[in-house]
């Protein structure tokens, strides 16, 4: 991490308040201008709170020759007697306070952050608040605060925006930087290793996701919200990386965990994770440096199955950042979809069979059993429904019945079903039945329960014939018949003796 860099923690600023001429008779004309401050953004800020210190009196002054006498306000002496204050500040036997550090922008933040610390701990007011009503009046996007003894102020925001060190006589105006952090959400698909907007996923499948914090000027009070929808059960922050846009190096550095903490209980804004970022950590980071964290969870049994790829199809999970005091970033998104099939068994006549099972493949010959199980609802078993069975699960055959199952939470791919048990007078197939999920589910289509062809997964089993076998009606008719001419020929022998006889 980088040392000093940043102007503030907290949007903090230094500023001396003069006045015009040596006297000091117009002690309390001074003002402090703010310009382009913020206004509640999104949803659920607060309006920024602008407060200021007055660490200094401004005792006497020169404003040509630019010398200045200041004394400790009462209020601040045992902070300047710190041996932390006297980093910065020398004060003299009698009393008067001269700046002994460097004049660069960190070192004066690191006053400034200093000094706030000390005031928030100690209980020590400020002298203005935009918060009371008259102290700061707002004017086309600037405040001022007005009517100020002349003296040296700090001032701090909620937002966290820096405001400049500037010094003028007897009016200060500043700017402060209102960049607001900006969060970035992305999901890796696993079948190309890439990070986007979405991925596909088969159901126990771990999904890996990253958010991507972009840091302004003034970092404070960052806590990172993550929700996961119903089909995603999170499982743990994998890592956090710290960028730095100005190192050379060629890997990141890890955040270590001492520097964050993640809290996944108590939560009250119906989120799933927390992070909390110290104090410490958000004071080291400098505008432009990025914070990744990295994450997994499972996509589970109670993933929307998506008919294909839409808004409203996926299981999505949304990141925010919290910042300052109750401000927000917008929420980002990803969505996560999987996909499931229809499985059809039908005569050559497109007849509805049952009594057929199967079981799935990834190759044609051979390969790997892909397992699934009964899909169960508030534990309720889903007749005629399937799902893909986790890593621990042990897979049952799919049973087709009133010639139809439902195959849920698969990637895409290409896979194969094998017939494991053939209905009877039905003859078994000579191969697996392949068949492609491609950003879509293949499901099928009846019209006033005749099935449609071309839709969901349809296998055929063809019927064989009947063959002629001993005792059967073939051969009986042949004794039948035989037997009818065998005693016809003896009715006619008999009848022509007779005949003869008579003769």
């Amino acid at each position: 991490m980088k040392n000093l860099k940043k102007l503030a923690a907290l949007v903090l600023s230094l500023m001396m308040i003069l006045s015009l001429t040596t006297s000091i008779a117009d002690e309390a004309d001074g003002t402090i201008t703010i310009n382009g401050i913020i206004g509640t953004v999104n949803p659920g800020d607060k309006t920024p709170v602008y407060e200021i210190y007055k660490l200094l009196d401004l005792e006497s002054y020169d404003a040509a020759g630019k010398n200045y006498a200041y004394k400790v306000n009462s209020a601040w002496m045992a902070f300047f007697a710190t041996d932390e204050a006297k980093a910065y500040f020398t004060i003299d036997e009698s009393g008067y306070a001269t700046w002994s550090a460097a004049e660069d922008d960190a070192t004066v933040a690191a006053f400034a952050k200093l000094a706030l610390a000390y005031a928030q701990e100690n209980g020590i007011d400020p002298v203005k608040s935009s918060s009371v009503e008259g102290d700061f009046v707002i004017s086309e996007g600037s405040g001022t605060f007005s009517g100020l003894e002349l003296g040296y102020y700090l001032i701090d925001s909620t937002v966290g925006a820096l405001c400049g060190l500037t010094t003028t006589n007897p009016n200060a105006s500043i700017q402060a930087k209102n960049e607001r952090p900006i969060i970035d959400k992305t999901v890796q698909e696993d079948s190309t290793t890439q990070w986007g907007d979405s991925n596909t996923a088969d159901m126990g499948q771990t999904v890996n996701f990253a958010t991507t914090i972009h840091v302004h000027a003034g970092a404070q009070n960052f806590v990172l919200h993550d929700k996961m929808s119903e089909g995603l059960t999170f499982q743990k922050i994998d890592k956090i990386e710290y960028i730095d846009p100005d190192s050379s190096e060629t890997t990141n550095p890890i955040v270590p965990e001492a520097d964050y903490e993640v809290v996944t209980t108590g939560l009250t804004d119906d989120c799933t994770f927390e992070i909390h970022f110290s104090d410490s950590f958000c004071d080291s980071l400098q505008k432009n440096d990025k914070v990744v964290v990295y994450y997994s969870a499972m996509l589970n049994r109670n993933a929307v199955v998506a008919d294909a790829i839409a808004e409203d199809n996926g299981n999505p999970n949304e990141s925010w950042l919290e910042f300052g005091e109750e401000n927000y970033t917008s929420h980002d998104k990803t969505n996560t979809y999987t996909f499931g099939f229809d499985l059809i068994k039908t005569d050559s006549q497109h007849k509805l069979i049952n009594g057929a099972e199967f079981r799935i493949y990834d190759a044609a010959t051979e390969g790997n059993e892909i397992a699934v199980v009964q899909l169960e609802i508030d534990g309720e078993v889903v007749e005629g429904t399937y799902r893909r069975a986790r890593a621990d699960e042990t897979g049952v055959p799919i049973v087709v019945k009133d010639g139809k199952a439902r195959v849920v939470g698969f990637d895409n791919g290409t896979y194969y079903l094998q017939e494991t048990k053939t209905p009877a007078g039905y003859n078994s197939l000579s191969a697996r039945h392949k068949f492609t999920i491609s950003d879509a589910s293949l499901n099928a289509t009846f019209n006033n329960d005749i099935y449609s062809t071309g839709s969901g997964v349809h296998v055929v089993n063809k019927s064989g014939t009947m063959l002629p076998e001993t005792g059967g009606i073939g051969t009986t008719l042949f004794y039948v018949i035989g037997g009818v001419l065998v005693v016809g020929a003896v009715v006619l022998l008999i009848t022509k003796k007779r005949m003869q006889s008579m003769d």
